[in-house]
C-alpha cells in the first residue's frame, strides 16, 4: 500500500499554497486586461462606426466639419474683442443681446428659403463681415470703435444663427440609428475646436493684429462652400432607415396600410351585432 502522507504534506504547504495563490492573481490580472482591452476596443469601433459605414460616411465628415468652424468661429469672435481695441463690457453685452434676434432669424428663412440655403447665406454673411474688417485693420492705422464693433457683431450674429441651424439640420440628414451617434460626435467636434479659440486670439493675435480675424473668416468661407455638398431637408420626412434618406424621401402621407383581418377562433368574444351600435349611438345622443 502506498504511502500518500509526503505527497498530501507537500500539498498543503505555505510555499505551494502561496504559489498557487499567485498563479491565480495572475490569471486573474491577464483577464482583466483581456477584458479592459476588449472594451477599449469596442468603444473605437463604436466611435468610428460613421467613417466605417459607405452610406453616412462623407456626410458625417461634412457635419463634424461645419460643427467644428461653427464653434470656433463663434467663441473667437466672442472672445477678440481685446484684438479689436473694444469696450469689453459694451462687446460682451451686446454680444449676448444680438443671441435673441439670431435665433429668431432661423425659422422664418429655413421655412422660405431651405436649410441649406440659409446656412451658405449666413457663413458668407459672416465671412463678409470679418473680412472686412480685416481688410480695414490691415489698410487703415486706426480704425474707429464703432466700425470694428459693428463688422465684428455681425459677423457673431450670422455666425451664431448658422450655428444654430446646423443643430436641426443635423438631426434630418441621417437616419433613426445614426442620429443619436452623428450628435453627439459632432457635439464632440465643437468642443475640442471651442478650446482653441482662446490660444487662437491669445498666441496668433499678438503675432498679427488681424490673424484671428483672418482665420475665423477662411473658415466661414470653406463652410459655405462645403456645406452646397449637403442635401436638401425642407419638405421632406426625417429618414427612418438606411435605404430613407432624405434626398429620397419626400413629404408624403403614409399609404394606407392593408387591413388583416386575422382568423377568429370560438375562443374569440362574438361580435357585436349591428343593431347594437344602433342603440349604443341612440343612448350618447340622449
Amino acid at each position: 500500500m502506498s504511502d500518500w502522507t509526503p505527497g498530501s504534506l507537500n500539498s498543503l504547504s505555505p510555499p505551494t499554497l502561496v504559489h498557487k495563490e499567485r498563479s491565480g492573481e495572475r490569471e486573474k490580472d491577464h483577464g482583466d486586461t483581456r477584458s479592459l482591452r476588449s472594451v477599449v476596443v469596442a468603444v473605437v469601433r463604436k466611435v468610428f462606426l460613421l467613417l466605417n459605414t459607405s452610406e453616412v460616411r462623407w456626410k458625417a465628415c461634412i457635419v463634424f466639419f461645419l460643427w467644428g468652424a461653427s464653434s470656433m468661429i463663434y467663441y473667437g469672435v466672442s472672445l477678440n474683442s481685446y484684438n479689436l481695441s473694444t469696450n469689453l463690457y459694451i462687446y460682451t453685452f451686446l454680444c449676448g443681446l444680438l443671441e435673441i434676434p439670431a435665433y429668431l432669424f432661423n425659422w422664418p428663412t429655413s421655412t422660405k428659403l431651405g436649410r441649406k440655403k440659409t446656412l451658405v447665406c449666413l457663413y458668407l454673411t459672416c465671412s463678409v463681415s470679418i473680412s472686412v474688417l480685416t481688410a480695414l485693420i490691415m489698410l487703415l492705422e486706426e480704425v474707429p470703435s464703432w466700425a470694428k464693433m459693428v463688422l465684428s457683431l455681425s459677423g457673431k450674429m450670422a455666425i451664431t444663427s448658422a450655428f444654430g441651424l446646423i443643430w436641426y439640420y443635423s438631426t434630418e440628414l441621417f437616419s433613426t440609428k445614426y442620429r443619436s451617434r452623428v450628435m453627439g460626435e459632432a457635439n464632440l467636434f465643437a468642443r475640442l475646436s471651442s478650446t482653441c479659440s482662446p490660444y487662437i486670439n491669445d498666441i496668433f493675435g499678438e503675432v498679427l493684429v488681424w490673424g484671428p480675424s483672418a482665420m475665423f473668416s477662411l473658415a466661414s468661407l470653406a463652410a459655405a462652400f462645403i456645406v452646397t455638398l449637403l442635401p436638401e431637408t425642407k419638405n421632406k420626412i426625417m429618414a427612418q432607415g438606411i435605404d430613407d434618406q432624405p434626398e429620397h424621401v419626400m413629404e408624403q402621407h403614409d399609404p394606407p396600410r392593408p387591413q388583416y383581418d386575422p382568423p377568429r377562433t370560438q375562443y374569440d368574444p362574438p361580435l357585436p351585432h349591428p343593431k347594437d351600435h344602433e342603440a349604443i349611438s341612440q343612448v350618447l345622443v340622449l
